[in-house]
């Protein structure tokens, strides 16, 4: 029988990129504390607990292994949805969302397959996303 975790969060590469680089992401910044920080959105902070939300696609499918699991089903961090940003920001929020995921699942078909977000702000953006 395989083993399928449903509730596999990502944190997209690209906010980790950003956060090396100094700049937003997507209007959500960091705050450098303990562990790895803070980042604020939409007037929430979020501090990362566990330094899994971190991990490569390679350390993820080691982690994976070693917990007994088959397949991700993975979806976009829940505090990064992006619903407070106007329709285009939070197209492109979703798109290079679903981009990275969708990567995921195109290199590692059988370990990854994938839910993707929509700018749900702006009903004609999240169709076209879709």
């Amino acid at each position: 029988m395989r083993t399928i975790d449903i509730h596999a969060h990502l944190v997209p590469h690209s906010l980790w990129q950003a956060i090396e680089a100094g700049r937003e992401w997507h209007g959500y910044r960091h705050q450098p504390g303990e562990g790895l920080g803070v980042v604020i959105g939409d007037g929430k902070r979020t501090a990362f607990s566990s330094p899994k939300v971190r991990f490569t696609v390679e350390e993820r499918l080691r982690d994976m292994d070693a917990q007994g699991v088959d397949v991700q089903v993975v979806s976009i961090h829940t505090p990064l949805f992006g619903y407070h940003l106007d329709g285009a920001p939070g197209l492109r929020l979703a798109r290079e969302v679903n981009d990275e995921i969708a990567g995921m699942v195109r290199q590692w078909p059988t370990r990854f397959a994938g839910l993707a977000t929509l700018p749900v702000q702006d009903v004609k953006a999240a169709i076209g996303e879709l």
